[in-house]
């Protein structure tokens, strides 16, 4: 008989995966429709808009990780206060981070276009405001899933989908002429609003229905920069990692195209999306993994609803992994010619190289969300650190050598080993020094209390 704890993560596991095909479509159905009413070349604006939201993304300075940790106590004690006070704060900094993101996006549309133009900077802001309003509905629906309801957040998810692709469609047949791309935008603009509201409502009812079993601690000066020196602290590696995403972004194509041509990052792109058969489940599986972690960590057991969260999510990455690999190089011959009619410029060797690490990679998910719940960031860092540096080498050495599929073989090496060792070792040591520190603190505080009894 299927347990209540082991039905609960099945269902999880399944609104994970449909939310995730859903998105699939709606990220076909949208550039075709989009393309459809402006063209090839209406939509480039549109496309180097959605450029920039890997700028605009940093808007919550990488905080999320660190708040769902921080708040897992408030939301599991019932202190409304602190968690409003904490809410209201967070909205304060992405509201402000994203006004000084949209002026620097400003400079990058004027530099890229021939022209200023204000039928396209005007969608640019329509953009910024979806996608701040996007974040901070998102940190609600994972606070959400801090207090347990994790498929709730995915059916609100659900909707924001729902929403974008069904407000494209009633433009698409409603708007027979578009004059730029100010529909995209304010289809994107109403699926945040809905969304937000949503996770808002939701989230407001629930912690209306909390009553406090304790009270919460008083917010002083004191706790409230410890409070948000611990969150930093505790998401310096989403911090980190994003800028390497953004310092990859930065390098890797153009490295590529002065190296080895349009031909070669044509070769890339392609290849990428083939990777995704490796990597897009797996990632999906364990974007909750943290909150439910956060969530039974501050708990006693019988309170606890996801003691099976992370065994069942490393079985189902690595199952998904190995699949996503099989197929993945299985289909490596034909895929180029089935789906885009082009021959592949980069070896097969190099191409399962870059397969094999990203199956490796993705199994570093569950247990980094494992240690971030604990408090443990060094080993995680490490780890990004290790990565960076192959990056950075592997493009001064295939710039001095002009070889582009050196870099790629380099940064992915590197990206392999800093895996495996984060795996067989980092997770152990970090482990271990927390209960030395831990140990450590006892003694001092039995320490004091000896001298106060003296």
């Amino acid at each position: 008989m299927i347990s209540a704890n082991l039905k609960r993560q099945l269902a999880i596991k399944g609104w994970i995966l449909g939310i995730l095909l859903f998105g699939f479509v709606v990220a076909i159905a949208i550039p075709r429709l989009a393309i459809m009413r402006l063209g090839e070349v209406g939509y480039g604006v549109y496309a180097l808009i959605l450029g920039f939201s890997g700028i605009l993304a940093f808007a919550d300075l990488g905080l999320e990780p660190g708040l769902i940790r921080g708040l897992a106590r408030p939301i599991a004690i019932g202190d409304r206060e602190e968690l409003n006070g904490r809410l209201k704060a967070f909205d304060r900094i992405v509201l402000g981070v994203s006004l000084l993101l949209v002026a620097g996006c400003t400079l990058l549309m004027c530099w890229s276009l021939s022209a200023f133009k204000w039928n396209t900077f005007y969608p640019l802001i329509v953009f910024a405001a979806a996608t701040f309003v996007y974040i901070i509905a998102d940190l609600r629906a994972s606070l959400l899933r801090l207090s347990g309801e994790v498929t709730v957040s995915y059916v609100f998810r659900g909707v924001y989908l729902v929403t974008n692709l069904s407000a494209v469609v009633v433009l698409y047949y409603s708007v027979r002429v578009w004059d730029g791309v100010w529909p995209l935008c304010y289809a994107q603009l109403l699926a945040s609003c809905i969304y937000y509201a949503c996770v808002k409502v939701r989230l407001s009812r629930k912690c209306n229905a909390l009553h406090p079993r304790v009270a919460g601690l008083p917010r002083t000066p004191e706790t409230k920069t410890k409070f948000w020196s611990e969150a930093r602290r505790v998401s310096s590696p989403e911090r980190l990692n994003r800028a390497i995403q953004l310092t990859m972004g930065a390098i890797e194509r153009p490295l590529l195209i002065a190296t080895a041509g349009l031909a070669m990052v044509t070769s890339y792109d392609l290849l990428m999306r083939l990777v995704l058969l490796v990597s897009a489940v797996p990632g999906a599986l364990n974007d909750p993994l943290l909150a439910m972690l956060a969530h039974d960590s501050v708990r006693e057991s019988r309170d606890r609803k996801f003691p099976l969260a992370l065994r069942l999510t490393k079985i189902a990455s690595l199952v998904c992994a190995v699949v996503g690999l099989i197929t993945c190089i299985v289909l490596w011959a034909g895929f180029h010619h089935m789906l885009f009619g082009v021959s592949s410029r980069i070896p097969l060797v190099i191409g399962v190289l870059v397969a094999v690490v990203a199956a490796i990679n993705i199994q570093t998910a569950p247990e980094s969300a494992a240690l971030i719940a604990e408090g443990i960031v060094w080993p995680i860092n490490v780890k990004l650190c290790t990565e960076a540096v192959g990056i950075i080498l592997g493009g001064l050495i295939a710039w001095w050598l002009r070889n582009g599929l050196l870099f790629i073989a380099i940064r992915y090496c590197a990206l392999g080993l800093s895996a495996t060792g984060f795996l067989l070792l980092g997770t152990k040591f970090g482990r271990v020094a927390r209960e030395q520190e831990k140990e450590a603190c006892c003694a001092g505080h039995q320490l004091e209390r000896g001298r106060g009894y003296s």
